[in-house]
């Protein structure tokens, strides 16, 4: 992730601000004439230059956590339970760290009947920051906050129901604890509750989850919408090494092949080669080609 502020983002921020301060201005000077309108340029105003400091704070945060060395424990613990940093190249393992420190010091998180304390903290942001790596200057805005639950619970949000992970449309995601360990206990079974709900997240096009991630490449030949069928199909048959979950519902499919294309890539690419061309384009990461090295360096 960049660590200074995009001069994109600080013209948006300044003429943000003055549009701010103008229809405060208008505003005021139609309800109360002359009086009104310099009480609403000065709220408007107060209003914009709010809005730029905060924008301005987000920066100065991230550079403060990127400037702290990364804990040594911290990257014993993500090595010691995460497959697929084990497997990252050096130089990506070094990204995988700085963004695990700006997503630790950008995103709420909230334990609900449970005490967060690191090592959970740590296992959130690295279920993220596996999808984003590879795109450098992505920020994880769409994250309001996350929640992080002592059990499964439903869709009313009581404890004991069915669910291990769900994601609002407005940006709160909701993990099981026990089901977030597993996943990480786990790796090659193809399930990751963490990924699943933050692909969820890459989903989300103007408040509706799409089928597609947002960005995501076309699949060469006729396009996504038949490649998720013909899959679809192959999961019907039995042929497939994704989960039959994938045929929950069309929104379900995609979350499930990124779980197996991160947990599951050497089957994936062998079994799903477009699919995993297609998800290997658009992540920017190549785990199988890494998990081949790997094998070979142990061999």
């Amino acid at each position: 992730m960049r660590a200074e502020r995009p001069r994109q983002e600080a013209l948006f921020a300044a003429a943000l601000a003055g549009l701010a301060t103008t229809a405060g201005g208008v505003l005021g000077g139609s309800l109360a004439g002359a009086a009104g309108a310099a009480a609403g340029l000065l709220a408007g105003g107060l209003a914009g230059y709010a809005m730029n400091e905060r924008g301005k704070r987000r920066w100065t945060l991230r550079r403060e956590a990127l400037a702290r060395p990364f804990p040594r424990d911290w990257r014993g613990f993500l090595r010691r339970r995460y497959d697929h940093y084990r497997r990252l190249p050096d130089a990506w393992r070094d990204w995988f760290d700085d963004d695990v420190r700006v997503f630790l010091a950008e995103t709420r998180m909230t334990g609900v009947g449970i005490a967060l304390d690191d090592e959970l903290r740590l296992l959130v942001a690295a279920s993220a920051v596996t999808l984003s790596l590879a795109w450098r200057d992505f920020d994880w805005e769409a994250v309001a906050e996350v929640l992080l639950y002592p059990q499964s619970f439903d869709r009313d949000y009581s404890l004991g129901g069915e669910l291990i992970g769900l994601t609002n449309s407005w940006g709160t995601v909701i993990l099981s604890v026990p089901s977030l360990l597993e996943s990480f206990a786990n790796p090659g079974d193809g399930h990751h509750v963490g990924i699943h709900e933050f692909t969820h997240l890459l989903q989300l096009d103007q408040a509706r989850f799409d089928t597609r991630a947002v960005g995501l490449p076309a699949p060469r030949g006729e396009g996504w919408a038949a490649l998720r069928d013909r899959e679809m199909e192959r999961l019907r048959g039995g042929r497939s090494v994704l989960d039959p979950y994938a045929s929950h519902e069309p929104t379900e499919f995609l979350p499930v092949a990124v779980e197996t294309f991160f947990e599951r890539p050497l089957a994936m690419r062998e079994s799903h080669a477009e699919l995993y061309d297609l998800l290997r384009r658009y992540f920017g990461q190549d785990p199988a080609a890494w998990d081949e090295l790997r094998g070979r360096a142990t061999a």
